[in-house]
């Protein structure tokens, strides 16, 4: 598993880098899938990178919501698709079938309460920050869980929606 270590940056936020650390985390970090350790050479560079840039746009996707709680789709062995028979309903099957609507509302009522309570984590704390000092331009995110807004950032682009 993993743990996280910061480092101050100028701009006033954290980066954070990742290393593993034996499995002893709360089912808050269930669904954050498994990888190798940061490599010392690829995060000077994006290190540098980072801090030699003036603006930044950001693109996130669900990767960026796993250490709250909300677990992605497709990694292997803790995502939705990994953990779960079931899929993602398709527009057709949604609009022919009053029934399959009635299953995703009702669904998606049922995790409504879990999903609304979760909280951003220190990646979502860092944009907030980068977009505060004027680093950060744009923020656009395929996720709908609002944790972008709930850090406090206020550029941002929601492609899905939001729910």
């Amino acid at each position: 598993m993993q743990s996280m270590m910061y480092k101050k940056h100028p701009a006033g936020c954290l980066t954070v880098c990742l290393r593993v650390v034996p499995r002893r985390w709360t089912s808050q970090y269930s669904f954050v899938p498994k990888h190798q350790p940061c490599q010392d050479r690829p995060l000077s560079q994006l290190q540098e990178f980072l801090d030699s840039s003036k603006r930044l746009f950001v693109l996130t996707g669900a990767g960026i919501s796993t250490e709250s709680g909300i677990p992605d789709y497709r990694s292997e062995g803790v995502g939705l698709y990994a953990t779960s028979s079931r899929r993602p309903i398709q527009y057709k099957q949604f609009m022919d079938s009053s029934k399959a609507r009635q299953r995703y509302w009702a669904r998606n009522y049922v995790g409504w309460q879990r999903f609304s309570s979760v909280t951003p984590n220190a990646a979502h704390t860092c944009l907030t920050a980068w977009e505060r000092s004027g680093k950060l331009a744009c923020t656009v995110t395929q996720n709908v869980d609002r944790l972008h807004h709930k850090a406090g950032t206020a550029n941002v682009v929601e492609l899905h929606g939001k729910w």
